[in-house]
């Protein structure tokens, strides 16, 4: 093999590098454009309810006003929640390719995705149950409002602590009990009164009624990062590194184009 046969590779392989990391942060700005979203007229829906207010009205009203009562806020977020997020299985909740690519990788390996990000769960505006507990139980968090995830079999809601007392929130039908869940577990038909009265069938209010009152399996977590640590773990890394990434294939692909040009003279 011949020394300018090499040179040319070596010459290429820095050059490939340089542009494939050059490729990678266009992508990172077509993403700002390009990404998934869940709207009313999705193929797959399973909310019966259309959304009824936007992303920007979501975040102009989504943190507690000045002197507002806890249970008042409260009662308004579970609605805003309900109003902003459309049920939809997680498989039509995967990010785009341009979203972010590392992520992008994993959702297609798992089959689906879900956003521990309120800001990207609340922009694409769908997802499980569980997608609209996570984004509930964030936005309290950031205002230290004591709160936690309720994960049934079948079901995942939250439970906030309101004068003392813990209350279980449904952001997903917008339903509100004045009980724990431990309550509610000791009383199940007063889940199936509380469903019955947001607009559900017998049927359904008596299916939630049994998921509720199975207590085996109902679980508490302290935040939306314990109930879902390693996906958190995955998407904080995802955001650092493809932006980190395609920055080191360009230093390493201009470091050794100085070297080999060097090694020329």
């Amino acid at each position: 093999m011949n020394k300018k046969f090499i040179a040319n590779f070596q010459g290429k392989f820095a050059a490939a590098l340089i542009l494939l990391g050059c490729m990678l942060l266009f992508v990172n700005f077509l993403g700002l454009f390009f990404y998934t979203t869940i709207d009313n007229d999705h193929p797959n829906l399973w909310d019966k309810r259309p959304r009824t207010i936007s992303e920007t009205e979501f975040w102009s009203h989504a943190y507690r006003y000045d002197d507002e009562k806890l249970s008042n806020y409260l009662e308004r977020l579970t609605k805003l929640v309900s109003d902003r997020m459309l049920l939809i299985d997680k498989k039509y909740a995967k990010p785009t390719f341009f979203e972010n690519w590392i992520l992008w990788v994993v959702a297609q390996q798992r089959g689906d995705f879900e956003w521990i990000n309120s800001k990207r769960a609340v922009r694409l505006g769908g997802g499980f149950c569980s997608q609209h507990a996570i984004v509930f139980d964030n936005i309290l968090k950031e205002q230290s409002i004591a709160s936690r995830i309720l994960g049934l079999n079948g079901h995942v809601l939250n439970e906030v602590l309101v004068d003392g007392h813990w209350r279980v929130y449904d952001p997903d039908f917008n339903v509100i009990f004045h009980q724990s869940m431990k309550e509610l577990e000791a009383s199940p038909e007063k889940v199936f009164q509380v469903y019955r009265a947001a607009g559900l069938t017998d049927n359904e209010a008596l299916q939630w009624q049994k998921i509720f009152s199975s207590d085996v399996d109902n679980w508490h977590f302290g935040s939306s990062i314990s109930y879902s640590t390693d996906a958190y773990i995955i998407e904080k890394l995802a955001f650092y590194f493809v932006w980190v990434l395609p920055g080191i294939m360009i230093l390493i692909g201009l470091l050794l184009l100085r070297f080999f040009s060097f090694n020329k003279r």
